[in-house]
């Protein structure tokens, strides 16, 4: 699914990723862990085109990714999620899902503010609004749900996107239990490619055998949570 090799990046003289290489398979959950300053949202901000990798070949479904910007990236089918949520407040749960949607009746603004029924995708945004439990707040503007429903939100405007890779920077920092175990099941159940970058060690345990620990800008252990928390230099990177 996504090939990584030998990506390096640096700001100025500090080398923030060091030739990190590694094969994503399809269909599987992968965690990224590591201390702060590890650099696993600078890999996701390279891979999503935000950053430009000094050195790198990365190839998404046989496509070479490496050079691409941000919205040439989403095209390819990968999508990201951030810690600070970049949704819509103004506009309502239903709108923001709409204005992520590929090929909908309009690109355009205005084409959000119209009845629902005038909608030609309302049946596939409320199906995802139902997956991602926001069906009953869809006429609720974004800022007035819960955080944890805003959390849900990111999830289904990526589910709108069509996703075939989706990148997850802490889904569920600070985000309530009842949420916590939604967003889990949701992860689960997407049945494609996923990455995840969060702290939370109950939800990493659960989520997934595929865990990754970063330190250094390189992955220094890779097994289940057990392992991880068991080995002898994740010890020492978090000392």
């Amino acid at each position: 699914m996504l090939k990584i090799k030998n990506l390096s990046k640096s700001f100025g003289s500090n080398d923030v990723l060091k030739e990190f290489s590694y094969h994503f398979k399809p269909k599987t959950v992968y965690a990224l862990m590591g201390a702060n300053g590890s650099e696993k949202t600078t890999l996701f901000n390279v891979l999503g085109g935000f950053l430009k990798a000094d050195s790198a070949e990365m190839i998404f479904k046989n496509e070479s990714i490496t050079n691409m910007l941000p919205h040439q990236v989403a095209n390819c089918g990968i999508a990201r999620t951030f810690q600070d949520m970049r949704l819509i407040p103004a506009l309502s749960v239903y709108d923001n899902v709409l204005l992520a949607y590929k090929n909908k009746v309009s690109e355009g603004l205005v084409a959000s503010f119209l009845p629902p029924k005038k909608h030609q995708h309302t049946k596939q945004i409320e199906d995802i609004l139902k997956q991602t439990h926001l069906l009953d707040v869809k006429d609720s503007k974004a800022s007035d749900i819960s955080y944890g429903q805003q959390k849900l939100l990111n999830l289904a405007v990526a589910l709108a996107n069509d996703f075939d890779l989706l990148l997850l920077d802490e889904p569920v920092a600070g985000v309530q239990p009842e949420y916590r175990e939604q967003i889990l099941k949701l992860i689960q159940g997407f049945n494609k490619t996923v990455i995840v970058i969060e702290h939370n060690p109950e939800f990493l345990e659960r989520l997934t055998e595929n865990i990754l620990f970063l330190d250094g800008g390189s992955i220094i252990a890779e097994g289940n949570y057990e392992s991880i928390k068991s080995n002898a230099q994740v010890q020492k990177a978090y000392l």
